[in-house]
């Protein structure tokens, strides 16, 4: 029988961009925490988000461990600031909760993963639909045999084309998108991927003056002879329903799994049109943010408060930057590329 914390898990939220305002205001709503900091270099920013919730403002993480008493972190800076930031807070002695991808390049994820081994902080990497209850069912019909072996696969995920107008070339949509299906296909199928082959195609961004491509196609090799897809793309117009188009299949040698998260179980016809509301992810319902993400930040709670296991661990967040490292040489090689085991 677990018992109720007597006190608050103090939260600084590093990044006041997107997801770090969603981070700020699920942190707020918790009973169990204290958003104690918002940290972000652009002061205007990090204020702004900082007054919304009555939360001191730092420009520095180093500032905000020195001055508000910090129990955890949330790091949602851009993929490229992740490894400095996040050695920064386990050296500090901090608990982190760190957006996926861990890291941009495979020797950052390894940096972190070092720094994680000496630490005796608790670390969950946001790869958020480890928490989604319709993947975790997929996992465990995998892994109870409930579909046999698997032999293929194909993960889709299309956003719409406003996400890529946004990201502008910060980081490549096999990154940015496809890390949530590297990391779905190894979970669900328990195999790793040992080879890909990718290809991309770019129309859309470049017509309308914006860096990088609109989607990416990569051809998988897994160690157990598993073969499959990933595509990922922001090509969606923006009054597309759903905002959202994605679907994860698995064909077994007994069975088959087919997960469609492009609806969820809500279809919504008003005079301004036809919708799919959001109520899985992170819909608002009584005024307070739901689902999947804020249940994410409940489950790093409960890995500070109850010592529980993470979700994902540190290795296998290793694991999906290897296969975006080789992904990432597959385009510049224009073949197949193997998929590091070190």
């Amino acid at each position: 029988m677990t018992t109720t914390p007597t006190t608050s898990t103090r939260i600084a939220v590093v990044g006041a961009g997107r997801m770090g305002q969603v981070h700020a205001r699920i942190v707020d709503e918790n009973p169990r925490a204290t958003l104690a900091a918002v940290v972000d270099p652009f002061e205007d920013t990090g204020r702004r988000v900082a007054d919304q919730y009555g939360a001191p403002w730092f420009a520095t993480l180093g500032e905000a461990a020195a001055a508000a008493s910090l129990d955890a972190v949330i790091i949602a800076v851009p993929d490229k600031l992740h490894v400095g930031v996040t050695v920064d807070a386990l050296e500090a002695g901090l608990h982190v909760l760190v957006e996926k991808p861990l890291a941009d390049t495979l020797d950052g994820a390894r940096a972190i993963a070092a720094a994680a081994e000496k630490s005796a902080s608790k670390v969950l990497v946001g790869h958020v639909l480890r928490h989604d209850p319709r993947f975790r069912t997929a996992a465990e019909a995998v892994r109870t045999g409930k579909v046999g072996s698997p032999v293929h696969f194909r993960a889709s995920r299309i956003v719409p084309r406003s996400v890529g107008v946004a990201n502008r070339g910060a980081s490549p949509i096999y990154m940015y998108q496809g890390i949530h299906d590297i990391d779905l296909v190894q979970w669900i199928s328990g195999s790793p991927i040992t080879r890909v082959c990718a290809t991309t195609a770019a129309k859309i961004l470049p017509g309308l003056g914006v860096p990088g491509v609109d989607v990416a196609l990569i051809v998988c090799e897994l160690a157990d002879g598993t073969v499959g897809t990933i595509e990922v793309s922001w090509a969606l117009l923006e009054n597309t329903p759903s905002g959202l188009a994605s679907q994860f299949e698995l064909y077994g040698t007994e069975g088959t799994l087919r997960v469609d998260v492009t609806g969820e179980g809500v279809d919504l016809t008003t005079g301004d049109g036809y919708s799919l509301p959001n109520t899985v992810l992170s819909p608002e319902l009584d005024g307070v943010l739901e689902g999947v993400v804020p249940q994410q930040f409940e489950y790093f709670l409960q890995m500070i408060e109850f010592d529980r296991p993470s979700r994902i661990g540190i290795e296998e967040a290793v694991s999906a930057a290897r296969v975006l490292d080789a992904v990432g040489e597959s385009l510049e090689t224009k073949g197949w590329a193997s998929v590091s085991s070190d």
